[in-house]
């Protein structure tokens, strides 16, 4: 609502400085304040024209949900059955994005894109929202998939999307935290840094948003060794201005061929 805005407004300024006074307490790697600008402007300039772009998205989603119908499976909702529910809807958006996420390697006009997430030399909190903008447009056009598959209410979705935002935010930290065992359990610094990392023997490892378990069960997982951090970004590494944060695939699929190089 938008009186709730000054509400979520503080709530964000919070976490974002909550957030790097971790990273500063205990960082995997030390990040130049160049590094931090040249994200702030990657994202403002991707969320920018996504939001500039939304129309579009919403009559792709309207065209999908129009052909396809929603709500193929009605799931429960009164009483405790709405929180069984709400796993079932995590569970599958989470097979479903880490399915999209290996497309996303493996075709090269996806990886182009996405190509421009993993260029951030320096991972970080801000990472997490460092997408090419026509990749998040994609990316809203084909949000309904949930709501096709499942008949659920609103307030289910919102859950479903607030606890993805979770883990999708601290699987970029910049934070040494050893989980020991549980470094396959959910997602984390240490798991997902794996998959931005700089290494060949790391390449198509690590790609879950939320549970590891995709990545055990279908082969590509990369259990990290305790002090496992390696240096993170594409081969040869890449600076990005205002200019790529536009125009970001056609320089790629120039200058590389759109081949997932390291990533």
């Amino acid at each position: 609502m938008p009186g709730d805005f000054p509400i979520y407004l503080a709530v964000y300024l919070v976490l974002i400085y909550g957030t790097r006074l971790l990273e500063r307490y205990r960082p995997i790697a030390d990040v130049p304040d160049s590094e931090f600008r040249d994200d702030w402007l990657a994202v403002i300039v991707s969320i920018g024209l996504e939001t500039l772009l939304a129309p579009v998205a919403a009559l792709g989603a309207v065209a999908i949900t129009s052909r396809t119908g929603l709500g193929w499976i009605h799931l429960p909702t009164e009483g405790y059955w709405w929180y069984a529910s709400l796993a079932i809807v995590v569970v599958a958006l989470d097979l479903y994005k880490y399915t999209f996420h290996r497309l996303q390697h493996a075709i090269p006009l996806l990886w182009a894109m996405h190509s421009f997430h993993h260029s951030a030399n320096a991972v970080t909190f801000i990472t997490g929202g460092r997408h090419f903008w026509l990749e998040r447009v994609l990316s809203d056009a084909f949000l309904p998939i949930m709501a096709i598959l499942f008949l659920i209410p609103p307030d289910m979705v919102i859950a479903a999307g607030l606890i993805f935002f979770v883990p999708d935010t601290c699987a970029h930290l910049n934070i040494r935290i050893p989980l020991g065992r549980f470094v396959t359990w959910v997602n984390n610094p240490q798991w997902h840094r794996i998959h931005h990392s700089a290494l060949m023997e790391h390449r198509d490892k690590n790609f879950a948003a939320f549970f590891p378990i995709w990545d055990i069960l279908f082969g590509t997982a990369w259990v990290p060794r305790p002090g496992e951090y390696p240096a993170t970004g594409l081969v040869p590494a890449e600076r990005v201005d205002i200019v790529d944060s536009v125009i970001w695939p056609v320089r790629h699929l120039r200058r590389r061929e759109s081949k997932n190089v390291l990533g």
